[in-house]
């Protein structure tokens, strides 16, 4: 089973930062054989597969490149909302209706800063972890339901 990172800003220092969390959380071999970053209009996810929705860019989220195929169904999804300093929550991740998402937070709220925290650091890599079974239980789920019975 493998962990997506979603990223606008794949090599942005906060998601380069937030993968290596990932990478060296003592979770992370339990659940997932693979953490990578993907770009939205790249990303190719796969029926063993779950993701962390990065939402660290200041415009909307573009089309995902496999939105009109079909042929993912309820990817397990967890967004993660980066603010950088002052700024307001603007940006709009993909819609929690979309049949092809299952949300199972409605999200942590982030700001940049508090990545560069060690203790904020750990806090976070603490909330990720709690969702890596909830996670890869979903994914095996995924895999034995038929495409259309997973909603």
């Amino acid at each position: 089973m493998n962990l997506s990172l979603v990223s606008q800003k794949p090599s942005a220092a906060t998601t380069q930062g937030l993968l290596a969390a990932l990478r060296a959380s003592t979770g992370y071999g339990d659940y997932f054989n693979e953490v990578s970053i993907a770009q939205p209009s790249q990303w190719q996810p796969g029926k063993e597969e779950a993701a962390i929705l990065l939402l660290d860019g200041d415009t909307p989220w573009p089309e995902f490149a496999w939105q009109r195929s079909g042929e993912t169904f309820g990817l397990p999804v967890l967004p993660l909302l980066m603010r950088g300093g002052d700024e307001t929550l603007t940006i709009q991740g993909p819609d929690v209706r979309d049949p092809r998402f299952y949300f199972v937070s409605n999200g942590i709220v982030l700001d940049e800063s508090e990545l560069a925290d060690p203790a904020c650091s750990r806090v976070l890599l603490s909330k990720l972890e709690s969702y890596f079974p909830l996670l890869s239980r979903l994914i095996l789920l995924r895999q034995r339901q038929p495409m259309g019975l997973c909603s």
